[in-house]
């Protein structure tokens, strides 16, 4: 058989150009399947839970609660609570209240035992103060004193 070009026979030129051609489809193909099926979540942003969006100062995390958690105080967080962050979080704190499926990051579990006790009460007192949207700021809705009651219900709450 005469030799063509880089020594090959004709029927090997052939050979290679079709296996380009299946090297090529297959290429094609997986990357349509990442893109399709999976790969597309490469680019798409990652929907951070209500934990994960908080960047609170070390400062802030030893901020000291200057309010007894009294009954008194506890009530008047309750009712803070109410008014405020029931629409959300839920009467209960669960994060299931009437507003809470409309949100693209849900609110949080105030009940959850372990998640509360891994935070300070200056961490809360700094997120209520400070908000991260959806969830708004409350420093210039509510005192600092109103703030410090809210976070005593959500220890009660917890409990």
């Amino acid at each position: 058989m005469p030799l063509g070009r880089r020594g090959q026979t004709r029927r090997e030129r052939i050979a290679m150009r079709g296996g380009h051609r299946v090297r090529w489809f297959c290429g094609v193909t997986l990357l349509l399947v990442l893109v399709l099926e999976g790969g597309s979540d490469v680019w798409a942003p990652r929907r951070a839970s209500a934990q994960d969006r908080w960047n609170v100062p070390e400062s802030a995390r030893k901020m000291k609660n200057p309010i007894r958690a009294t009954a008194a105080s506890i009530q008047k967080g309750k009712r803070l609570f109410a008014e405020h962050c029931a629409m959300c979080h839920g009467d209960g704190g669960k994060g299931d209240g009437p507003m809470a499926e409309a949100l693209e990051t849900k609110p949080s579990d105030l009940t959850d035992r372990a998640r509360m006790a891994s935070q300070s009460d200056g961490e809360l007192f700094w997120k209520i103060s400070k908000g991260n949207p959806p969830m708004p700021d409350f420093e210039k809705t509510l005192s600092k004193e109103e703030i410090w009651h809210l976070v005593n219900y959500l220890r009660a709450l917890a409990r």
